[in-house]
């Protein structure tokens, strides 16, 4: 079977990285090319060529709310649609899997163009009130849906036909890459920032610089912190685009007019896990998520997770055991439940044997790779 994953979103993150892993997860069985963009898309080739997965580079523009890259957007999709379908056709491809989300239509236009199957691959809990309107009549066109999470089946029910095939497909996590015992080798950078941080409780999260992430949140929440365990120290790794520099400065305001001093912002990172190991602990304060792989990666390294109730989190953290889940912005039980496990060394260790074994059960790529590859299959038959 020969399956083109294709993504109008260039910028590594959760989606990106869940296609190559399952991409080389299904290599002998399913044999994978990923559609990107051109634009932009260096580290997302790069991590394509780590795992040794086909790919395709191509002019394909992305909706955005910038003035001209949004008239680029309506000007070339016409013919990036007809580019996908001759392409499609070119690669004699058997199913079109459209990662990204709801406000990815041009892989689904062009599947059907083609004469191919396609699944829509949705991953969010939220969307614009113009794409909702715009997704309720393209779905019809998905030969069937996947789910990143049971919490966005939820959301979907009822804006997609019913009828249709479907499976919900969580993210996926390699426990032997993120294996707790195995030591890996930090960039020099990555190893100041630990010889910096020495012996202090550090408490970290993985976000690209977004509103979506609530890092205000997480902004309220080292304020709270600060008073409450000493020498603490609160890490972000991610990338800060030019698009969210606003945003960015907002955060960096919030930091002066609190008078925060434990918050550092890493910058990315290709290989997470140095500092996520150094982590006494995973805070995500997101505002909306679906099967946040970073916090999946956290608990397979096994760190105690506290959270936002976003996603399918509290399904898989489960309340207690492999960590605590808090309404969304709420910084101060995020703050309580941090402060309170941080000082218990031994709860911190048995929340994050835990989490590492929830994660063995739910989210290895040979698991993901079989979900993926059934849905595949009811779709071709």
């Amino acid at each position: 079977m020969r399956v083109a994953n294709i993504i109008e979103e260039a910028r590594v993150g959760g989606p990106q990285v869940r296609m190559v892993r399952v991409a080389a997860a299904l290599r002998g069985r399913v044999e994978t090319v990923i559609f990107m963009p051109r634009d932009a898309s260096g580290p997302f080739r790069e991590l394509c060529d780590a795992e040794g997965i086909d790919y395709r580079a191509l002019p394909i523009t992305k909706i955005t709310k910038q003035l001209v890259p949004a008239l680029r957007y309506l000007v070339f999709s016409p013919f990036e649609v007809v580019m996908l379908a001759w392409a499609f056709r070119r690669e004699k491809i058997d199913v079109v899997h459209v990662s990204g989300g709801s406000w990815q239509y041009k892989g689904v236009i062009a599947a059907r163009l083609a004469g191919k199957p396609v699944l829509w691959h949705l991953n969010d809990t939220s969307m614009p009130g113009f794409i909702r309107r715009i997704f309720r009549p393209m779905s019809r066109l998905a030969t069937g849906f996947i789910f990143a999470s049971e919490r966005t089946r939820d959301y979907y029910r009822g804006l997609c036909p019913e009828g249709r095939p479907e499976a919900v497909v969580p993210s996926v996590v390699d426990p032997q890459q993120f294996n707790p015992d195995v030591v890996v080798t930090p960039s020099p950078e990555d190893a100041a920032l630990i010889e910096a941080w020495g012996d202090d409780p550090v408490v970290g999260t993985v976000a690209n610089v977004n509103p979506v992430k609530g890092l205000e949140t997480l902004i309220r929440t080292a304020a709270e912190l600060e008073q409450r365990v000493p020498r603490v120290h609160v890490a972000i790794i991610g990338q800060i685009s030019e698009t969210q520099q606003r945003y960015y400065e907002e955060l960096q305001k919030l930091i002066t007019d609190l008078g925060v001093k434990s918050v550092t912002f890493c910058g990315p990172r290709a290989d997470i896990r140095p500092l996520l190991r150094r982590f006494d602990l995973y805070v995500c304060s997101s505002n909306a998520e679906s099967s946040p792989v970073s916090v999946w990666e956290a608990m397979t390294i096994g760190k105690p997770v506290v959270a936002t109730d976003v996603g399918d989190v509290s399904l898989h953290v489960r309340q207690g055991e492999a960590g605590y889940v808090v309404e969304v912005r709420d910084h101060a039980e995020l703050a309580k439940h941090t402060a309170d496990l941080l000082s218990n060394p031994e709860s911190l260790r048995a929340f994050g044997a835990r989490g590492r074994s929830i994660s063995e059960a739910t989210f290895t790529p040979t698991r993901i790779a079989d979900l993926t590859r059934s849905i595949y299959e009811v779709v071709t038959k």
